[in-house]
């Protein structure tokens, strides 16, 4: 008997105009088994493929298709929920391909990128970061034209250290773009108004004025409309974060200074095609000039007193003298002191404490003996206790105001 593919190949030599007996010399083949098949009238076995098999989700399928039809972005996980619902009771996996080869195909959005034009535009945002010595957060501002960078890791991403930030960033760039453009942070939007317009907090507005350019928030869930921050972020994860070691906040600056000068704002951009620090010296041209006097910004916000005579600020404590009554303090905070504030009478100032978890005692405000009666031992206390050089009030009381 022949295989089919000897039968293909002497149908062919058949057609070509071939000898009974050349076909059967070539195939090693009888004569006479040439001249039987031509007999016969066979022709090449056909080989179709197996009927599927039936399948569990069989009952459900036109279910499956109608949703998708109306819900085109369903997920399969939902898709399983509903059909189980109904009496399915077969794998996921089936249910997956299925919903992948029947799922309308949604056309490639394309995006069209937003261009600026020189000292038009920066964009700025906070990125939280892991470290062994605790979660640190990257303040990331780039000129959103020549795509220079400036990124400095702080522990905590209030106001102040927002506004301190970007004024040291304004001072890298040599200048002031038009606009800056941020996310909702609760630190530079207050509230909105009903048609979604943001509204920005005073110490923002009032830094805004100083430096002579306009605050603008981008709409909520709108992460495109600040691409270049988004991507400046993931570039900061990926080239320079992930894969290092830091001992560190000092350490963690101060090789993101390297790269920021070595690599970030060195290299040829992939979008402009140009090298950062080149860019920039083009649009500082275009930058408004630094306001000459200092800004010092201030926040300002009530906190309790504890049983034990202390202010919380930013996860660390700061003490009170002794006798204060117990009502609430108001804090005034500048990015280097914090005065404490009752009844509108100045009782003290601290220094700001880098980091968390620290405590800030000033040996004034407590009687020695009530802390040998607490600690058991005077030097126990004196060295519990953070030391700082006493000033007058009066010194921080202006700045504070």
């Amino acid at each position: 008997m022949l295989r089919r593919k000897e039968f293909i190949i002497m149908q062919h030599y058949l057609e070509s105009g071939l000898s009974k007996t050349a076909i059967a010399n070539k195939l090693g083949i009888n004569r006479r088994t040439v001249h039987r098949y031509l007999k016969s009238g066979k022709t090449a076995p056909e080989y179709r493929p197996r009927p599927p098999k039936p399948s569990l989700l069989d009952p459900f399928k036109g279910y499956v298709v109608g949703r998708l039809e109306d819900y085109p972005e369903l997920s399969v996980s939902r898709l399983q929920t509903e059909i189980t619902g109904l009496g399915y009771n077969g794998k996921y996996t089936i249910l997956r391909e299925f919903v992948a080869s029947r799922r309308p195909e949604a056309p490639m959005p394309i995006e069209v990128r937003f261009e600026v034009n020189p000292g038009r535009q920066a964009q700025a945002d906070f990125a939280v970061f892991k470290t062994p010595f605790g979660t640190v957060y990257a303040l990331l501002v780039v000129l959103s034209w020549s795509r220079y960078l400036w990124v400095r890791f702080f522990c905590h991403q209030d106001q102040l250290t927002l506004l301190s930030g970007l004024h040291q960033s304004l001072i890298a760039f040599g200048g002031v773009p038009d606009t800056i453009l941020f996310d909702r942070m609760k630190a530079v939007v207050a509230s909105a108004m009903p048609d979604g317009e943001a509204v920005f907090t005073e110490e923002m507005l009032r830094f805004a004025k100083h430096y002579g350019f306009q605050p603008k928030a981008c709409r909520p869930y709108r992460a495109k409309t600040k691409g270049k921050i988004e991507r400046s972020i993931s570039y900061l994860r990926h080239n320079f974060f992930y894969g290092r070691q830091f001992r560190d906040l000092e350490d963690l600056n101060n090789q993101l200074r390297l790269w920021l000068e070595q690599t970030a704002n060195s290299r040829i951009h992939g979008t402009t095609h140009e090298i950062p620090n080149i860019r920039l010296q083009q649009e500082v041209a275009h930058l408004k000039p630094l306001n000459a006097d200092l800004f010092v910004p201030v926040v300002n916000l009530s906190r309790r007193v504890t049983h034990d005579g202390y202010v919380s600020y930013n996860g660390n404590d700061y003490s009170l003298p002794e006798g204060v009554i117990r009502a609430p303090v108001e804090i005034h905070a500048s990015p280097t002191h914090i005065g404490l504030y009752q009844q509108g009478k100045l009782i003290a100032t601290h220094r700001v404490l880098p980091g968390r978890g620290e405590r800030m005692l000033i040996p004034g405000h407590r009687h020695p003996s009530r802390e040998i009666q607490k600690y058991g031992r005077l030097d126990n206390w004196e060295n519990d206790s953070i030391k700082v050089e006493r000033r007058s009030l009066e010194i921080y009381e202006e700045v504070l105001r």
